[in-house]
């Protein structure tokens, strides 16, 4: 085996080593989260505070009815739900308008334009918040779907930990094999940048919160300035858990078990368009940022592919010398390591997933989302759900709130 030969094996051997170091870690990080269940302990409703659940909704015919329904049997005994149609083509507001015929608790409010600055989301967001009356906010998203018990736990949850502002990690409805390959991708990757741990602790300035369902006291929402100070955010949740956070008030994020789930993207176009956004907003917008998460599975995932082809072919063509049948062993304890870690991967997004196998197809998806958020940046350009933005600049620190998310 000549000495290039040696080196690369050994540069390779390097590349495969940081699996089992992040298999331990992935292990130990989800032995310390903290999962709440529909048996978590809930909220003394002697005498709860009012919440304001607040839903906007955008052609959303397919999971309104379920949403609603699943907030509407809410056993916390002090609600009041209001949802938004901002400028549907469905029949999003007829469904909304339904419900609201059958339970007083629900008011539905028809938005039809969109003020300049503005995402779509954060504009009703705030339009509705200004209607609410309640003592906290519960801002959701029309694809969730809650146990009965939800809102008690999560009030109970943000109670007992002191927080002004906490937000939950749902399951995910994956019914599509897209769905089944490329979310629990999505989530590592946003997870990596943002550790419950850290968001967690009071002393990181690190913030983080899950838009599909955020508690909010209305001090809290009021000093950080509502959504109002996020406005041109497509990531709004994580924008606003740095105002509140930096205002000193106290964040908090929570795994569940049988909870909450919800289907975010049910198409593998819907996968690539949303995905993207979320990242390049999450990374402020920032091309290099977005570089280095790409870079990584390329370097440490696409290389094992890479080399097992590679050896492949050169065992079929009857190359000299123990090089292939060393490159092809290492190729293959490679796949072995990243087949366990992207088994813990998949089972913390999608409970027994039967994709564990497919990482390499969602790997080269998640790559071309990675490549159309660096896109985002370079152009300032994103179109989300029929409306067009930009070109628009990255998010600035400024005293009171969202810095670069570093």
């Amino acid at each position: 085996m000549s000495r290039t030969q040696s080196t690369i094996l050994w540069i390779y051997a390097v590349v495969i080593a940081i699996w089992p170091i992040r298999y331990v870690v992935l292990k130990y990080i989800f032995s310390r989260l903290q999962f709440l269940t529909p048996d978590s302990p809930t909220l003394d409703p002697a005498d709860p505070p009012l919440v304001s659940a607040i839903i906007p909704a955008k052609d959303e015919e397919a999971s309104l009815a379920d949403c609603l329904a699943s907030v509407s049997a809410q056993k916390y005994p002090r609600m009041e739900i209001l949802v938004v149609d901002d400028r549907s083509t469905d029949r999003t507001l007829e469904i909304a308008q339904s419900f609201a015929a059958r339970d007083p608790r629900i008011q539905v409010v028809h938005n039809d334009h969109l003020e300049p600055g503005w995402t779509g989301k954060t504009y009703v967001l705030q339009k509705l918040a200004d209607q609410a009356r309640g003592d906290w906010l519960w801002f959701l998203d029309a694809d969730t779907d809650h146990r009965p018990e939800f809102l008690g736990v999560m009030m109970e949850y943000a109670r007992s930990n002191k927080a002004e502002m906490a937000s939950l990690l749902p399951e995910l409805r994956c019914e599509t094999f897209w769905e089944q390959v490329i979310q629990p991708l999505g989530g590592i990757v946003l997870m990596q940048s943002f550790p419950v741990q850290r968001v967690n602790d009071d002393r990181s300035k690190l913030a983080f919160a899950n838009g599909q369902s955020i508690l909010i006291s209305r001090r809290a929402y009021d000093a950080a300035g509502g959504h109002a100070a996020v406005r041109d955010r497509f990531v709004e949740d994580i924008g606003m858990a740095y105002k509140v956070k930096n205002l000193g008030m106290p964040i908090r994020v929570a795994m569940t078990k049988g909870l909450v789930s919800c289907r975010m993207y049910a198409t593998l176009g819907q996968l690539v368009r949303g995905w993207s956004r979320i990242l390049y907003d999450a990374h402020d917008r920032k091309t290099w940022r977005l570089v280095v998460k790409l870079l990584d599975p390329i370097i440490f995932c696409q290389s094992g592919h890479v080399v097992l082809l590679i050896a492949l072919v050169l065992l079929a063509t009857g190359s000299p010398g123990p090089f292939p049948a060393w490159l092809l062993g290492l190729s293959l304890v490679h796949h072995a390591l990243m087949y366990a870690v992207f088994r813990v991967i998949y089972n913390a997004s999608v409970p027994r997933s039967r994709y564990t196998h497919w990482f390499p197809v969602g790997n080269i998806v998640s790559d071309l989302i990675l490549v159309r958020a660096i896109q985002m940046c370079l152009t300032g350009r994103v179109t989300w759900r029929g409306t067009s933005y930009g070109p628009i600049a990255a998010p600035a620190a400024d005293a009171s709130g969202s810095p670069a998310q570093g």
